[in-house]
């Protein structure tokens, strides 16, 4: 289990106090009765990180993980470009060199858009509205009569 933030300024405030790792122990004992001591490398690496780095927190965050070559600036700008020019262009023939999945992490996690597919519809006619209408008033007999039978 982790330590928690005021457990690892403990440990490195007693240690620079006392320079000793066995006091550093006894008064975490004293101090945080309901979790073990720590033992000599975590209060070792604890202080050692504070030394290096001026801090001894988690510093995993935002520094793990495998680094993005793909989603710089100048590649999302290749995108943007792209897409404005070309607004129903294919992600898996992009024409651009990218994957598919690249281009679409692009689009969606850096510039903040959402593909879609157009549908094309048949334009409505003035002949049409007699139908529309003729269709609806039926659906909504018919929902009547549903309802009379409950």
């Amino acid at each position: 289990m982790q330590l928690t933030k005021e457990q690892r300024i403990f440990i490195v405030v007693n240690f620079l106090d006392s320079n000793s790792i066995q006091h550093v122990q006894e008064l975490f004992q004293e101090c945080f009765p309901e979790r073990n001591s720590p033992s000599k490398v975590t209060i070792w690496k604890n202080v050692r990180k504070y030394k290096t780095e001026g801090t001894s927190l988690n510093l995993n965050k935002g520094r793990s993980g495998r680094k993005s070559t793909e989603r710089v600036p100048k590649n999302v700008e290749i995108v943007r470009q792209a897409l404005l020019a070309n607004p129903s262009i294919s992600s898996r023939k992009n024409g651009l060199g990218k994957s598919k999945c690249i281009f679409n992490r692009i689009v969606k996690l850096e510039l903040k858009w959402h593909p879609y597919k157009t549908h094309v519809r048949r334009k409505l006619l003035d002949t049409d509205l007699p139908r529309r209408l003729n269709f609806a008033q039926w659906f909504l007999q018919k929902m009547i009569d549903s309802l009379k039978t409950l």
